[in-house]
C-alpha cells in the first residue's frame, strides 16, 4: 500500500468514527428533548394554576380529558377546593416512550382545617402522568 491508501483509510475511519458519534449523540438529544419539553409544560401548567389562570392550564390537559370536562367544570372545581397551592417546581421527570412522570415540588395551604388554626401549611412532593399524543405532551389528571 502506498502512503496515500495510508491516509485515505485513516480519513475514512476517522470519518465513519465521528458520524457513528453524531448519530449517538443524536438519540440523546431526542430524549433529553423529549424531557425538557415536559418539565416545562409541566412547569408552566403549575404556573398557570397558581396564577388562576385557568383557561391556559386547562390546555395542557390530554385531549381525552379536556372531550369529559369543560374548562368551566375545572376551573369551578379548582376554585372551590380548600387547598390553595402556594408554590410548585418540577423537580425531575422520567420518560419511557410516549409516558412521562413528572415529580413536582408543591407547598399549599389549607384554611381553617380544624378549630382554633386558621390556617395550616403544608408541602409534598407529587407525581403527576404526562402522555405524548398527537405530537404533543399532555397532562393526564389522576382519576377521581
Amino acid at each position: 500500500m502506498t502512503m496515500n491508501n495510508h491516509r485515505s483509510l485513516a480519513r475514512a475511519a476517522v470519518i465513519t468514527v465521528a458520524l457513528s458519534f453524531a448519530g449517538l449523540t443524536g438519540c440523546a438529544t431526542v430524549a433529553l428533548t423529549a424531557d425538557k419539553i415536559v418539565a416545562e409544560r409541566a412547569q408552566a401548567r403549575w404556573d398557570a394554576v397558581l396564577a388562576k389562570d385557568y383557561a391556559t392550564a386547562y390546555s395542557y390537559y390530554s385531549p381525552g380529558f379536556r372531550a369529559k370536562v369543560s374548562q368551566t367544570d375545572l376551573e369551578i372545581k379548582l376554585r372551590l377546593q380548600r387547598v390553595r397551592w402556594t408554590t410548585a417546581e418540577v423537580k425531575a421527570q422520567t420518560c419511557a416512550g410516549d409516558v412521562c412522570t413528572v415529580q413536582v415540588n408543591i407547598t399549599y395551604q389549607v384554611g381553617a382545617p380544624v378549630p382554633g388554626v386558621s390556617t395550616w401549611n403544608g408541602f409534598d412532593l407529587i407525581e403527576e402522568q404526562w402522555v405524548k399524543t398527537g405530537g404533543d405532551w399532555w397532562y393526564v389528571p389522576p382519576k377521581g
